[in-house]
């Protein structure tokens, strides 16, 4: 299967410093960060390297310290921040089509764990509330995974599923937020909760989507400042590094609003700890096992 970078979204591959690796590019889009810069063999190192700390370490963090029910639902998760992390480093360092599509069905894939997430919130414990709901996710994700395959080449296809299945998700964790809104004067669990949801869009609406709205559209006014000015090793580093941060901490925080929303579900109090050197705040249920008698059937 062979894919030309005829369909570019927005930036098209002229910003080489000059011949690569990893050159003809087959993947449909391409990015601020000027090619091969810094390195023969990585296309764009900054946004790579971001990739790494600003995806995948934030989801192994939310893996290790953010899961007090220590349910599956949870761990995929995060699992599909890691592996949408994990897409976007290959990505970056190539422009292939192979990694992008390893970059962008996560991406998906990671909305629709959120969203089974936020449908079985209110599940008893030890078992699922819709218990053919996975089956229907995973023919779900066949689904988009088929369609996305088939226009790969035109990116604005994969980004108005993406942003449809985001909907989706927002008309669900809204709702959830508007409950625990009208209870939070009486429950402090309801006031953990909306503090990560207003986290979640502060780092997501505030500040990333902005910035990747700047990095797309401002890209030949900002190049210059970013290739001359900017001192090594930051230079060529582009607006894309601080989006690939706040999109993985937004990710982490509406996890973890569902997270405070499943604790409060399962009358166990939560509260917020801030790990990894006092700089990822997760959430952390403050009941003790024997006195909730909590055995969660990790579904």
């Amino acid at each position: 299967m062979k894919i030309h970078s005829t369909d570019y979204f927005i930036n098209e591959s002229t910003n080489n410093y000059n011949l690569g690796y990893w050159e003809p590019h087959s993947s449909s889009i391409d990015f601020c960060e000027t090619n091969y810069l810094l390195s023969h063999h990585i296309v764009e190192v900054h946004n790579t390297l971001s990739s790494l700390w600003g995806l995948v370490l934030v989801g192994l963090i939310g893996l290790v310290y953010g899961n007090p029910t220590k349910e599956r639902r949870f761990a995929v998760a995060y699992g599909m921040l890691i592996v949408t992390g994990l897409g976007s480093t290959a990505l970056h360092a190539t422009l292939h089509w192979v990694f992008q599509s390893s970059d962008e069905l996560p991406m998906m894939f990671f909305e629709l764990a959120v969203i089974y997430c936020l449908v079985e919130v209110k599940s008893p414990r030890n078992a699922i509330q819709y218990p053919r709901l996975p089956l229907y996710f995973f023919l779900l994700a066949v689904i988009d995974t088929v369609v996305y395959f088939q226009f790969q080449q035109i990116y604005i296809i994969f980004l108005s599923s993406f942003i449809g299945i985001m909907i989706a998700a927002l008309s669900l964790h809204g709702r959830l937020a508007w409950e625990h809104w009208k209870t939070r004067k009486e429950k402090h669990n309801s006031r953990i909760a909306l503090r990560v949801y207003y986290w979640h869009y502060l780092s997501f609406l505030v500040v990333a989507v902005p910035v990747w709205m700047v990095d797309q559209l401002a890209c030949s006014s900002l190049l210059e400042f970013y290739n001359q000015a900017l001192p090594w090793p930051l230079q060529g580093c582009t607006a894309h590094v601080l989006w690939h941060a706040m999109a993985g901490m937004a990710a982490h925080f509406i996890i973890q609003f569902v997270v405070a929303c499943r604790l409060d579900c399962l009358n166990l109090s939560c509260d917020i700890q801030w790990v990894a050197g006092g700089i990822i705040p997760v959430v952390v249920s403050t009941t003790t096992t024997s006195s909730a008698g909590m055995k969660t059937k990790r579904n």
